[in-house]
């Protein structure tokens, strides 16, 4: 085999050598990819959780409890949004006694606040009632309780007028104690008994009002009166019987 010959002869052996060595190399990185992708494990991308705590509610406290002893900024149960008629009676329970009551004081506009001119209703005393009042903070600061409850100390004076004699009375805004005692209609009394339960409307979305009084006229008849107003489960009502 002459020189040329056996040039030609080692060059083909030196390219196969080289395609197997290239292979070789190809498939062995295949495998480290391979291995690399098997062993390799992708992490699930995990946004940092928040933890939100629900508010913690206030902690409900109970109501002040006040023994207010009946001492009350109104005289009677009488004036704008006050006064209660079966349709032929209207009654009017005081608070304070009706010879108390200033002469010039408008009876419908129902409170009489301490002031300039002096305290008010306060210097009528002692009130007839005596009462347990329940409030959220307390009179410095709420318009009025959540809840009072009154009980007559034994002698609790109540009016009955004709409901016409009281319309006519209120015509022109203005009633005083003294245009009510000339009223031919009134029969005056003392309620031996007497208990009211009042949810002011200046302290509840739902005011409620009621009260019971049982007593004597002057004339020596028995008088039983029964108001509610604004409670859930009793009919809106007043009855009064006098015998």
């Amino acid at each position: 085999m002459n020189a040329s010959r056996l040039m030609k002869v080692a060059a083909v052996v030196a390219l196969l050598v080289v395609g197997i060595f290239t292979v070789r190399a190809i498939l062995n990185t295949r495998e480290i990819v391979s291995s690399i992708s098997d062993n390799t494990q992708v992490q699930p991308t995990e946004s940092a959780a928040v933890e939100t705590k629900a508010p913690v509610p206030a902690e409900a406290k109970d109501p002040v409890r006040i023994e207010a002893n009946g001492e009350v900024p109104f005289y009677a149960r009488f004036g704008e949004n006050e006064t209660f008629s079966n349709g032929e009676w209207t009654v009017i329970v005081f608070y304070r006694s009706p010879d108390c009551i200033p002469a010039e004081f408008n009876l419908n506009q129902f409170f009489h606040f301490p002031g300039n001119d002096g305290p008010g209703a306060f210097a009528c005393t002692p009130p007839t009632t005596t009462s347990i009042e329940y409030w959220a903070n307390g009179p410095q600061t709420d318009p009025a309780p959540l809840i009072a409850e009154m009980m007559g100390r034994g002698a609790v004076p109540v009016w009955f007028i004709a409901q016409t004699e009281i319309e006519a009375a209120l015509a022109d805004g203005v009633v005083t104690i003294g245009e009510l005692a000339v009223l031919p209609s009134l029969l005056k009394g003392e309620a031996a008994t007497y208990t009211e339960l009042l949810h002011p409307g200046q302290s509840n979305p739902q005011p409620l009002i009621q009260f019971k009084a049982e007593g004597m006229l002057e004339d020596g008849r028995s008088f039983m009166v029964d108001v509610s107003y604004g409670a859930p489960d009793v009919d809106d009502h007043t009855i009064i019987e006098i015998q």
